[in-house]
């Protein structure tokens, strides 16, 4: 089976929107749809895994329309928390909200609510809270997508390649918004790719509010 993995598409802080959960910003849609036609161009088949905040399953959602998936709410796949007061005001949405919101969404088999925390989560905690799921899904053997925040995305990868690739861990690449990874899972785990950007015209590469351009600039300063 292959598991995906990728980032949500581009946020839009200046529209109104329920406190700590932005929707998706116009590029962040045509990222998400772009992803979506390269996954169904490589013949993907499966379910779409998406944590509960409003941005992922926007971007799971119009993903899954492309290639026709549904797309199952799971909250390993959730934002992290790095501050104290962090999650105050914060107000996730239910199953039956999002299903209201986004046609592909399905009820999962089994989602407590509320699924956020607002204790602080060490990249360690995240790599935790993944790694059932990744295995959940991988022991399914159907083709799968993840999509998730930078932190759990990054842990999905760091749980993954720690694993099955550790000379991989060193990869380098950033983890753009609809970025998309790839991983073969069979006899022997086969990393396709990693943070791979193909499908995405360069000035569609972002880094939510920041384009590619400005995130190489900051770095290299």
């Amino acid at each position: 089976m292959n598991l995906h993995v990728t980032r949500h598409g581009q946020v839009d802080q200046k529209t109104q929107h329920p406190v700590g959960d932005p929707y998706l910003s116009d590029l962040g849609r045509e990222q998400a749809r772009k992803l979506g036609e390269r996954l169904k161009d490589l013949g993907f088949r499966g379910t779409v895994y998406s944590s509960p905040f409003l941005r992922t399953v926007e971007t799971a959602n119009i993903v899954a329309e492309v290639v026709d998936a549904p797309v199952v709410p799971a909250a390993p796949m959730r934002e992290y928390v790095i501050r104290e007061g962090q999650m105050v005001g914060f107000r996730g949405a239910t199953v039956a909200e999002l299903k209201d919101l986004h046609s592909k969404v399905v009820k999962p088999s089994e989602f407590v609510y509320p699924w956020w925390t607002d204790a602080i989560e060490t990249p360690e905690d995240i790599e935790a809270r993944v790694e059932p799921l990744i295995e959940e899904v991988v022991k399914d053997e159907e083709d799968a997508l993840l999509v998730g925040h930078g932190a759990s995305v990054g842990g999905v990868h760091r749980y993954i390649l720690k694993k099955h690739a550790p000379d991989q861990m060193g990869h380098g690449q950033y983890d753009w918004n609809c970025i998309l990874s790839s991983f073969a899972f069979g006899g022997k785990v086969e990393v396709v790719r990693i943070m791979d950007t193909e499908h995405l015209p360069e000035e569609m590469i972002t880094a939510n509010a920041k384009s590619k351009a400005e995130v190489l600039e900051e770095r290299s300063g």
